[in-house]
């Protein structure tokens, strides 16, 4: 909680993806007028403070600016821009956090961050007691060696992709463990499962694709030949069909639009295919920071993605070590999706890879390939000795810190500013009794704290490295030591 508060406050409002569009989807969240959204004689206009439309007025797509926008914080102005508009996105997400925004935008942004940092954070935790502990260890690490830099970014902030994380993070595991339990945890699980359904769909138009797809794998990786198992299935099938349907009714078709698309002009189909396949991956890996967070425009250095990326294809490497047919196919199911949903849209909109398609679109498919990647490692450490452990937690913990660090310097003084002191020369700041740079330490220590009791939780003991050593020593026996004779 505290970790990704810390990223919830490192930015200023407007500082996600598309954040005028959905702060004024919120500010309008509900069908009537308000106070906070009025009506003008159009149906395709609203009338919303000026500075829920102006926040990113003077630092969107300028790395180097500070996000010291001169805001006019009494007045209106008339947008188009906006859900009410063309309904691109289901209506859940801004109905809920309409009920957070206010007349200052400052207070109503960081109560819709820190809000659904804790829906993220109550589902992980709520499914960590609720399941059986085989998925304890998936859902963990799929959570964790995909959080950096953009999980921990879009979890604490106010898009819609804050709730499609959260739900592609969780409701494969809730589906398994709704299939795997009994009693009072099914029932809650049962629940759950409903609830993240909800709030992917209610968010994205296409996190409602995403729920189809982790509601097969979590039911796959618990295929049982009984008659039970086939009552169990009543339950994913039905929210399947209404995943479907909310898909199928949302506008949002490819999520590509506004000033990101470069239509492509000069590409014939089978070359523009090529081109994209062949730069498919440089997309994929972008949530490890090879894109930039925000509005595109805050890179990260090589230190944050390198190591990321070490971690992530490492862990999911040494993952694809154990499994059964059950999980190859749940795996492979969804892989499918990773490489397919954005291909399809470059495709369909006729762009290459690098225009209109970003990393956050297909990220919530890749935390659920990276948990199923793990799945049937019985050991919290996945089988990883304390030397491992230890590079994966120090790695993780520095890169979190450096993209923090990056991130905070991006709004308080632009990256045209250099130097670990993010004090010094602040141009913008909250009106808060802590200080950037104190901001900074307080996450990145939350966050090496948490990884440190993860490691505690999976360090193999003694036992364990003994039997594994057995183990060793059974599959591959010492030479036998020289008789007398022979010596």
């Amino acid at each position: 909680m505290i970790a990704l508060l810390s990223w919830a406050v490192s930015s200023p409002p407007g500082s996600s993806p598309d954040d005028d569009y959905h702060m004024a989807s919120i500010w309008c969240g509900t069908a009537a007028p308000t106070d906070l959204c009025a009506e003008t004689g159009s149906p395709e206009e609203r009338v919303l403070p000026a500075d829920v439309l102006d926040a990113a007025s003077c630092f969107a797509f300028d790395p180097d600016a500070a996000a010291s926008c001169a805001l006019d914080e009494d007045g209106t102005r008339v947008s188009t821009r906006g859900n009410w508009n063309g309904e691109a996105y289901p209506p859940v997400y801004y109905a809920v956090t309409h009920l957070l925004a206010g007349g200052d935008l400052s207070v109503s942004v960081v109560l819709i961050r820190a809000v659904n940092v804790l829906i993220y954070v109550g589902s992980l935790a709520a499914l960590f007691v609720l399941t059986p502990r085989a998925g304890r260890s998936p859902l963990i690490w799929g959570a964790l060696i995909t959080s950096i830099p953009l999980g921990m970014f879009i979890v604490a902030s106010v898009n819609p992709s804050s709730w499609a994380v959260t739900s592609a993070s969780t409701l494969w595991i809730a589906v398994w463990g709704f299939h795997s339990q009994r009693g009072v945890r099914k029932v809650l699980l049962a629940v759950l499962t409903v609830v993240l359904v909800v709030l992917g769909a209610g968010a994205r138009g296409d996190s409602a694709a995403y729920a189809v797809l982790a509601l097969i794998a979590g039911s796959v990786l618990a295929f049982r030949r009984d008659k039970r198992y086939l009552l169990e299935l009543l339950l994913p099938v039905g929210l399947i069909a209404a995943s479907a349907a909310l898909f199928l009714s949302a506008g949002q078709s490819a999520v590509v639009g506004g000033a990101t698309v470069v239509e492509n002009q000069t590409y014939t189909f089978t070359e523009l295919l090529f081109i994209n396949l062949k730069q498919l991956p440089q997309l994929l890996v972008g949530f490890l920071g090879t894109w930039g967070l925000g509005w595109l425009d805050t890179y990260m250095p090589g230190i944050v993605w390198v190591l990321a990326m070490t971690v992530f294809g490492g862990v999911l490497f040494w993952g694809l070590g154990r499994g059964d047919g059950r999980k190859w196919l749940a795996l492979a199911g969804v892989g499918a999706g990773v490489i397919a949903v954005p291909l399809y849209i470059l495709m369909h909109d006729g762009v290459v890879v690098g225009n209109g398609v970003q990393p956050r679109y297909v990220f919530p498919l890749i935390i659920m390939f990276a948990g199923i990647a793990v799945f049937g490692h019985r050991e919290p450490s996945l089988g990883l000795n304390r030397l491992q452990l230890t590079v994966v937690a120090i790695s993780l913990a520095v890169a979190n810190s450096v993209a923090l660090h990056v991130n905070l310097r991006r709004y308080v003084t632009g990256l045209d500013v250099v130097g670990i002191n993010l004090d010094r020369d602040v141009e913008w700041w909250w009106n808060a009794p802590i200080s950037p740079l104190g901001l900074w330490v307080l996450g990145s220590v939350a966050f090496a704290a948490l990884l440190g009791l993860l490691l505690s939780l999976a360090w193999p003991r003694r036992r364990a490295i003994a039997l594994e050593e057995a183990d060793d020593e059974y599959a591959a026996p010492a030479p036998a030591r020289a008789t007398e004779v022979e010596r």
